[in-house]
């Protein structure tokens, strides 16, 4: 069975690699890449990789679309093609409905991030398209539980979307194995009210550092160190000036897991995030965490049993997410003893779902 891949990220992330990895051998998988720059194809997979995008691509949509469809009908049968998956909607689905259109190649489509804040909300031209591109897809899919609502908002409740939406999927991004096998089972308690507050991200304004340190320096007995790349050095430098915490660099997984073991609570109140790698590494290290209402992982647990989400734009709504996992340590602690919630993230898993659901729209 022949899938093609639309996938504008492929190289630049691993998590669509692991999908694949933990997949039958007896698919067929071709990843179509398009790049502004050269850069390396690391993996064990064909990836077509043209580099022909450029800045004007991201405004003209349909000029990037033609010059894609046009650069996969000379080199690929598409006509042999079994299915196609989309893992964005703004590039990646409308260049599948063009596929589609032409050859009848069913298609399934990722909803993500960049499609919910960003295209839907800036490129409203092509609103109608992304509708049609949604609705003509076999199979949805959303990495977190909140896109599914915020894209009936978009379209102010669309009864056609409505529908197509009930049967759509739910199916989170993967942690890396060794977070499942080796989780904290040691519970935390917090010595003489001196609580110590982890932030893991790449560092840049998205990731709202500037209202977490806000909110920390409201409160007393809080400690915060970062860990990640410095992305923006102005941002980073300002909150030097004007925040006191410590910074700790990059780190490796391994250096993670020794390092968590040191700090009571992680938190990241980022203010847009698909899903979030770092929460469910942070809750198998026993760290409650602070995370973002209606973003990344919220809904995947129940409110309040692993931590607090929390409203990024509030400073007040951070301090209260603070202070409601400080006095509920304790009973967090207890709710965090069982790890089988982790198996939900475990790759293997997430690979025979995927099995599932394109060996299921082959046979429809």
């Amino acid at each position: 069975m022949q899938i093609l891949h639309l996938n504008s990220n492929f190289l630049y992330s691993k998590l669509y690699e692991n999908q694949l990895n933990e997949m039958s051998s007896n698919f067929e998988h071709i990843i179509y890449n398009p790049l502004r720059n050269k850069k390396e194809n690391k993996t064990k997979y064909k990836v077509l990789k043209p580099v022909f995008i450029n800045k004007t691509d991201s405004i003209l949509s349909f000029k990037r679309l033609d010059k894609s469809f046009k650069y996969l009908k000379k080199n690929i049968l598409l006509e042999d093609l079994n299915l196609i998956h989309a893992h964005t909607l703004t590039n990646d689905g409308i260049l599948a409905l063009k596929i589609y259109k032409k050859y009848k190649t069913p298609y399934i489509l990722t909803i993500r991030n960049t499609d919910i804040n960003y295209s839907l909300k800036y490129k409203k031209h092509l609103k109608n398209l992304y509708l049609k591109t949604i609705l003509y897809s076999k199979q949805v899919i959303f990495p977190n539980h909140s896109y599914r609502k915020k894209l009936l908002s978009i379209y102010k409740d669309n009864e056609k979307l409505k529908s197509k939406l009930n049967n759509s999927l739910i199916i989170p991004n993967g942690i890396d194995q060794l977070w499942i096998d080796n989780p904290n089972i040691q519970s935390k308690t917090i010595v003489e009210n001196k609580v110590k507050v982890l932030f893991i991200a790449r560092i840049y304004k998205d990731k709202n550092l500037h209202n977490l340190l806000k909110a920390i320096n409201n409160m007393d007995n809080i400690e915060l160190t970062v860990v990640g790349k410095i992305i923006n050095k102005d941002y980073y430098n300002k909150l030097k000036e004007n925040y006191k915490f410590k910074y700790l660099g990059t780190k490796s997984k391994h250096e993670l897991i020794n390092l968590m073991n040191d700090f009571h609570v992680f938190a990241m109140p980022s203010f847009k995030e698909t899903f979030g790698l770092v929460y469910v590494e942070a809750l198998s290290q026993n760290l409650p965490i602070l995370y973002t209402r209606n973003e990344g992982i919220d809904k995947y647990f129940d409110d309040n049993k692993y931590g607090k989400s929390v409203n990024p734009e509030d400073v007040n709504s951070i301090i209260n997410g603070l202070e409601y996992i400080i006095k509920n340590y304790e009973s967090i602690q207890n709710n965090l003893k069982d790890k089988n919630f982790l198996q939900e993230f475990n790759w293997i898993r997430i690979g025979k779902l995927y099995d599932k659901l394109y060996l299921g729209v082959k046979n429809e």
